[in-house]
């Protein structure tokens, strides 16, 4: 894996379902152990990186392999990764683009040909799906639907090797000019108001009070909470929703969010509790926060569900000491 300084001189950037199309100064991951590859990771079971480690992240083609119930949810995972402000490049197959090019008979455009598929219609629909490989297709106006649903800001569409963030390097593996769509989108500038600043300052002393498991009607999950190394919080567990997939769960300390994480990690034993809920496979969670200050402090752990309405799943009262709220750090 590359190596970057603690002081920034060198970025450090993902390259998120990169296949064999690897590249030197970046982390490159997939799914798959391929030549070049850094990081083997299924990102809908969270990415073995610290929150807020990245300065920036490109996908070229890979999103479309996600299923649609599980894209905010990648997504999200992405941004956490993020450091606040930090940007994500998205390049992913243009269905708009290709409908064009199907309505004006251009057989050229396609790179399905008649040996496989003779009818144009079916060439657009095996090369979107790209013969089964892809389970998603993408407009522009859905990905940046997508982006804001997981959290980004200032979504832009962007041209073949320019970048809207300012981040010129950012469009270093830019390619398939013809077949996509660029967009950038931002992850939130917490310390501009969408949260709170990353923080490594370990609190020299925590100690747990009280843990109160308050699930509503519209959820259901267990919540457990202990004192991990360094003085860190660990909450893990796991959340299903009865009308509408929980996607991520946030942790609350007044009116500001202490830490989020994906609703991604494998629960067998919830799969086997709730045999009918196609989600319980994948209902577990786990947020990791550094505590910074002196005195109690009480957080409200709530679900985000897919519908984006948020219920609360439970509640933790802890004593930390140093003054200050709770920063997320990082999810194992």
């Amino acid at each position: 894996m590359p190596e970057v300084s603690e002081g920034g001189a060198r970025p450090r950037r993902l390259n998120w379902g990169s296949g064999s199309h690897t590249a030197p100064g970046w982390i490159n991951s997939d799914l798959r152990p391929k030549p070049g590859v850094d990081l083997v990771a299924d990102i809908r079971r969270g990415l073995p990186l610290a929150s807020g480690c990245l300065d920036y992240a490109v996908s070229v083609h890979a999103l479309p392999e996600i299923p649609y119930p599980e894209l905010v949810p990648a997504l999200a995972e992405l941004r956490r990764v993020l450091k606040p402000g930090g940007t994500l490049r998205l390049i992913l197959p243009d269905l708009d683009r290709a409908i064009d090019a199907y309505r004006r008979g251009d057989e050229g455009y396609f790179k399905v040909g008649p040996e496989d598929v003779r009818s144009l219609g079916g060439r657009l629909i095996v090369q979107m799906l790209w013969y089964g490989y892809s389970r998603s297709i993408f407009t522009a106006e859905f990905t940046a639907e997508l982006l804001e649903r997981a959290g980004f800001e200032r979504v832009r569409q962007c041209a073949y090797r320019e970048p809207e963030s300012g981040v010129a390097e950012i469009v270093a593996l830019d390619n398939r000019e013809d077949e996509s769509i660029y967009v950038e989108a931002r992850a939130p500038d917490l310390a501009a108001g969408g949260g709170l600043p990353y923080n490594r300052a370990v609190a020299e002393e925590l100690e747990i009070l009280d843990i109160a498991q308050t699930p509503t009607e519209r959820v259901r999950g267990h919540l457990r909470v202990q004192k991990g190394e360094e003085q860190k919080l660990e909450i893990m567990g796991w959340v299903l929703g009865q009308d509408s997939p929980a996607t991520e769960v946030e942790v609350m300390s007044g009116d500001e969010v202490a830490g989020r994480a994906s609703v991604v990690m494998e629960r067998p034993d919830v799969a086997e509790r709730f045999p009918d809920a196609p989600e319980a496979a994948t209902a577990g969670f786990r947020l990791d926060l550094a505590a910074r200050g002196k005195g109690e402090s009480r957080l409200e752990v709530r679900a985000v569900l897919k519908d984006g309405s948020r219920e609360e799943l439970g509640e933790v009262v802890v004593k930390a000491g140093r003054r200050g709220l709770l920063d997320a750090l990082r999810r194992a």
